[in-house]
């Protein structure tokens, strides 16, 4: 990439508007109000917990039972079970309002509000015999107060932001011993509002700005090096000011609370795409490689703000961590206690994701809460690489780079993976990602009849030896697939039809991956012994019709896929099955597809496959997420044939990917937004 000067002046000139319209934004009075503990009528918890420093947890602690489930049904329930929501029973129970206890020392803090003077407005009570307290703010009076107990008070205060731009308000208060509770103890506090007071020109914080347009130049140079162009970048940067605009104006806290990780995600996509590129220019061999090396830092940015930004609340990510921990201690042959939906026990709990990110962890000295960070890190690294996969599949089996390019921006706001980055799925998402490199190969044709040389064999071997000890749901997956595209290929040689998969090579490959498997990590004793003492709940599963109707509901779109919470987007669905009956009709025309053709067939198969084993428990494994790539592929054949169709064509290929990104998006951000806060 070679900056000309054509190239210069856009990006000031973009500048300048983008630091006229957030000035405009901070032109808005802030407020907030937070309800500390929970809110009743919206029924939300912990929307507030970005903007404490030490603060105890909600009152009541934890979410309670659903009195819909059976066990509630009984009277009296069952002992130890819970059978209120929490906002239900608190407000019958007490007719008290949600709460946090302060600590001895409590920060409230919402960075980038804007310098100047604000109303805050607390509503608290104090402990028994009563508390005092001392607040600050950085330039504003302090306050000496003394809290009595009973119901909570209203305490109006005046604070000043700092020079940066931070509101930030400092709670002392004397600490209050009570028994039986180990916790340090301020005053309880209910609620917190805040309500900027300058009148005329307010002030904007500078130091998001200056974050904010290093995200910008960054996105600019990215975007250029990508292959965009001039009117790309534009185009690219334009949008990221709009975005940041109305954020500011009216969410400015969803924003200025991560703005630095913005800027470095921005920066480190940038450095990869310009290093991608300069590749390209010198081994011309390498074409495309920095637009979809773009693609994959777009990706992997995406999912890492979502998981990281300090609203997000997240289940099993700590699991994943643990899990990585024990790995690197040598214990790689690890379970994990299933839930009673899936037939209940303890199951193996295949390591290949830790094992791949754990020389990471020699980078730099890490704790526990940055090995969360880690795992979270990685595995959206692994999952973003599968953009890469796809690309590379289109591309080798002749549909053209336009064709690939549509298949892997499909996959850039997966809604079945951002779903379980966000509930800490991490190795079901990991070990996912990790089976796409033998499919690759399976696309590509190294399980043709006329590949010669061991290689094929080997690396197809290595790969699906890896895939089987990636995820238990992902192996199971997997086999359905080889067995369907085994049997593709069988049903193809009897009928005298050439086949583009080579039984006996697939055969061999197979033989040696679930051999070598099976020697070296299934028959560990931890897991002999679990097949033997036959640890199974006893569960229900499911009618077949009720099967049938809830995966084709599922596949188009109308309902989540099975466990989930957010279904496939309807159109993705549909654009997939028209492509791969695109796919099918021109076979004829385009041999090189064979291969592809049968995998993606073999891939729906598996699908249908493994949701026999919803006969037997109420949860299967996660098809969607397995089936979402292929779902992708066929999605990118109809998109490249619509755009070869003419002006129309192309407008409407350009609205289905804009459609699906901002469908992709919006869901992505109410499931960071909400999930847990309920």
């Amino acid at each position: 990439m070679m900056l000309k000067p054509a190239h210069l002046w856009p990006p000031f000139a973009l500048w300048l508007l983008a630091l006229l319209l957030w000035l405009a934004a901070y032109q808005l009075p802030f407020s907030q109000t937070l309800h500390v503990g929970g809110d009743l009528e919206r029924q939300r918890r912990h929307d507030e917990a970005p903007f404490f420093i030490r603060i105890n947890g909600a009152e009541p602690p934890g979410i309670m039972v659903d009195p819909s489930l059976p066990a509630c049904q009984q009277q009296p329930p069952p002992p130890g079970v819970r059978c209120h929501i929490w906002w239900t029973e608190w407000a019958e129970r007490t007719g008290r309002s949600p709460y946090r206890w302060t600590s001895a020392e409590t920060i409230f803090h919402v960075p980038g509000v804007g310098p100047g003077r604000y109303l805050l407005e607390l509503r608290a009570g104090g402990a028994p015999d009563g508390t005092a307290v001392t607040w600050a703010s950085a330039a504003g009076p302090v306050y000496n107060l003394n809290i009595p107990a009973g119901d909570p008070r209203r305490y109006r205060i005046l604070a000043y932001a700092d020079a940066a731009g931070d509101l930030q308000l400092t709670l002392r208060a004397t600490p209050f011993v009570a028994p039986n509770d180990t916790r340090e103890l301020g005053f309880v506090l209910y609620g917190l509002r805040s309500q900027s007071l300058d009148a005329g020109w307010r002030a904007p914080a500078w130091p998001q700005l200056a974050w904010l347009s290093l995200s910008l130049g960054a996105l600019y140079l990215g975007t250029l090096a990508a292959g965009g162009g001039t009117l790309g970048a534009v185009g690219m940067v334009s949008l990221a000011i709009l975005a940041t605009t109305y954020t500011l104006a009216f969410q400015r806290p969803v924003l200025t609370l991560f703005t630095p990780l913005i800027a470095t995600l921005s920066c480190l996509g940038a450095t990869t795409t310009i290093a991608a590129a300069w590749l390209q220019r010198r081994w011309p061999q390498t074409n495309g490689l920095a637009t979809i090396t773009a693609l994959v830092m777009l990706a992997w940015a995406l999912r890492v703000a979502g998981m990281l930004h300090p609203h997000a609340i997240y289940s099993d990510s700590a699991m994943q961590a643990n899990k990585l921990f024990a790995a690197s201690l040598g214990n790689v042959f690890l379970t994990a206690g299933l839930p009673s939906a899936t037939g209940g026990g303890v199951a193996p709990y295949p390591p290949a994701m830790f094992l791949v990110l754990m020389p990471l962890q020699l980078l730099a000295p890490i704790g526990h809460h940055e090995r969360i960070a880690l795992v979270q890190a990685g595995s959206a690294l692994l999952d973003s690489l599968v953009v890469a996969m796809l690309w590379l599949i289109l591309r080798r089996c002749g549909f053209g780079n336009r064709a690939a390019l549509f298949a892997a921006a499909a996959y850039l706001l997966p809604l079945t993976a951002l779903e379980s980055f966000s509930i800490g799925e991490l190795a079901n998402v990991g070990g996912q990602a990790l089976a796409i490199p033998f499919l690759t190969l399976l696309a590509l044709g190294f399980a043709g009849p006329n590949v010669k040389g061991p290689w094929p064999i080997v690396l197809l071997s290595a790969t699906l030896s890896l895939a089987l000890v990636a995820h238990s749901g992902v192996t199971l997956s997997l086999g359905a697939l080889v067995g369907s595209l085994w049997s593709l290929g069988l049903a193809a040689m009897l009928m005298g039809r050439p086949s583009p998969i080579s039984i006996s090579r697939l055969s061999l490959v197979i033989s040696a991956s679930l051999g070598f498997v099976l020697l070296c990590y299934y028959s560990a004793p931890v897991y002999i012994e679990r097949v033997f003492a036959g640890e199974r709940s006893s569960v229900g599963g499911r009618s077949l019709s009720e099967i049938l109707r809830e995966t084709s509901l599922g596949l188009l779109g109308l309902i989540p896929p099975g466990a989930r919470a957010r279904p496939i987007p309807t159109l993705l669905s549909l654009s997939a099955l028209a492509g791969l009956a695109l796919l099918w009709a021109g076979h004829r025309s385009n041999p090189h597809t064979a291969n592809l053709r049968f995998l993606l067939t073999a891939w729906w198969l598996a699908t249908c496959i493994t949701q026999a084993l919803l006969l037997i428990a109420t949860q299967g494994v996660r098809w969607g997420l397995f089936l979402y790539p292929a779902l992708c592929l066929s999605a990118g054949i109809l998109l490249t044939t619509l755009w070869q169709r003419g002006r129309n064509g192309r407008l409407i290929a350009a609205l289905i990917l804009a459609s699906l990104l901002t469908f992709g998006f919006e869901q992505w951000v109410a499931q960071v937004r909400d999930y847990l806060h309920g």
